[in-house]
């Protein structure tokens, strides 16, 4: 039930798992956050390397990006663009808090929105196509792993609720399971490369927490979809350093 759960929250895959459950449940369904990404990363490079048997490797990485967009809802582009319009907005704590919880996308928002997935063309571009396909697997691993360390050592902040409250009983069971995940497909693919990758990821989310802490005073939903954008990004700009220097 834990993995139809995770399955259920973060893609479109139709499964049959209960509407409602008890937030202790939810947060155990978070051990299975990077395996899902494993499942949604394959899959796209399943499809980039479909597509690249006919047609160039441009075309097919937008394929994939276009994909992983529709098979998510774009739930984690949308906490990034909410999470952007608030911090940037200048205001007061609780305002930033009111704004990001405005359905409404602001300038912030729509900027964040599409410097990521311009990034994401553009990095993906730089790397061959055997590069790729790791690249398309391991990003969203290390993306879900990011909202999970978020929710295992941070504090919810909204008072009244929301969609990631249940987020709180996260602990070091669902982040010492997706570190497993994390670390054996990191070595697999990138061999002690992995080693520096999942550290470079692991800083940056730090960072990231740290970042949005001194702003909110804690993580909402919004700001851990917002993570799992960021080092999806820093995980393809590491790759593609990695890459360059092994040439």
């Amino acid at each position: 039930m834990e993995f139809q759960l995770a399955l259920q929250f973060l893609t479109k895959v139709p499964v049959a798992a209960a509407r409602t459950v008890d937030n202790r449940v939810m947060a155990r369904s978070m051990a299975y956050f990077s395996f899902v990404g494993l499942l949604i990363g394959g899959a796209a490079a399943g499809l980039y390397y479909l597509l690249s048997l006919e047609l160039s490797s441009t075309v097919a990485i937008l394929g994939a990006i276009i994909f992983t967009i529709f098979a998510t809802g774009n739930l984690h582009g949308d906490g990034l663009m909410d999470t952007a319009d608030g911090i940037f907005s200048g205001r007061s704590r609780d305002r930033m808090l009111e704004i990001m919880k405005d359905s409404r996308v602001g300038s912030h928002g729509v900027m964040a929105g599409v410097l990521v997935v311009l990034l994401r063309f553009v990095l993906l571009g730089e790397l061959d196509s055997t590069s790729v396909m790791m690249a398309l697997v391991l990003a969203p691993v290390l993306g879900r792993w990011a909202q999970v360390y978020g929710a295992a050592r941070y504090t919810y902040v909204r008072t009244s609720g929301g969609i990631g409250s249940f987020t709180d009983h996260v602990g070091w069971r669902e982040l010492a399971l997706n570190s497993v995940v994390a670390l054996i497909v990191g070595l697999l693919l990138l061999k002690l490369s992995g080693l520096i990758l999942l550290g470079v990821a692991a800083a940056g989310a730090m960072l990231f927490f740290e970042f949005i802490k001194g702003k909110l005073g804690g993580i909402t939903g919004d700001t851990l979809g917002a993570a799992n954008e960021s080092i999806e990004i820093l995980t393809l700009l590491v790759i593609v350093l990695l890459a360059s220097f092994s040439l």
